[in-house]
């Protein structure tokens, strides 16, 4: 269980997209299964180390019918390495090197400590949602079916037990430049996460310094 802090921070809504629990291995399925234009558009990724864009991101919240908003910027390297970074309104970090998770928060205030948790893989697994910004739409076979919704947009709907709480997801593709320009997650609670991305970039090069998380005097560590 994450602490009474990041229970009631921000950074949980913004992070719930991420925390997406997965079986640590997909099969590959055929490409002739994909609709053309996702076809283009993996094909266009997988030339790439991986992405970094800027996103925005909102949460629309049933219960409460409260929409929370956040924005910042994200950097993908294939296989699994991740730095999700919170700007505003609530500044936190998400880094993964692929083998280990860093849930960094910073002080508040002049003179209070950060905090980070540290998870294993195994126990924090994105695939779903990785996948689908950096291009991946192959996930085994039967384990997500592919619909057309328009020319550009498709809905994935990922196999019971495969997605954690994930029922449906939204993808929308920008057809000049064959980027995806938003993913739209349903959640089994009837919440909705939709995050949009610009100046995205597909990168020759990412160094894998940005997928590791330095702990500082300052910080509190929590191992978990």
């Amino acid at each position: 269980m994450f602490p009474e802090w990041y229970q009631s921070s921000f950074s949980r809504a913004v992070l719930l997209a991420l925390l997406v629990v997965m079986p640590p291995r997909f099969g590959i399925a055929s490409e002739a299964s994909l609709p053309p234009l996702l076809q283009e558009v993996q094909a266009q990724y997988q030339k790439s180390a991986g992405i970094q864009a800027e996103f925005t991101q909102s949460t629309e919240i049933r219960a409460t019918r409260q929409t929370k908003k956040a924005q910042g910027r994200i950097w993908i390297k294939r296989p699994g390495k991740l730095r999700w970074e919170t700007l505003e309104p609530d500044p936190n970090i998400l880094v993964s090197d692929g083998k280990v998770y860093w849930f960094y928060t910073p002080p508040f205030d002049t003179g209070e400590r950060g905090q980070v948790i540290i998870r294993k893989k195994s126990q924090v697994q994105t695939q779903f949602l990785n996948g689908l910004l950096s291009g991946t739409f192959e996930f085994g076979k039967g384990a997500v079916a592919i619909t057309e919704k328009a020319k550009n947009i498709f809905l994935l709907k990922p196999r019971v037990g495969t997605a954690g709480d994930v029922s449906v997801a939204e993808v929308e593709i920008e057809t000049i430049k064959k980027m995806i320009s938003r993913v739209t997650l349903t959640h089994t609670s009837g919440n909705t996460t939709r995050i949009e991305l610009q100046e995205i970039s597909l990168a020759s090069k990412l160094e894998d310094s940005l997928f590791r998380f330095t702990i500082d005097k300052n910080t509190d560590k929590i191992v978990e």
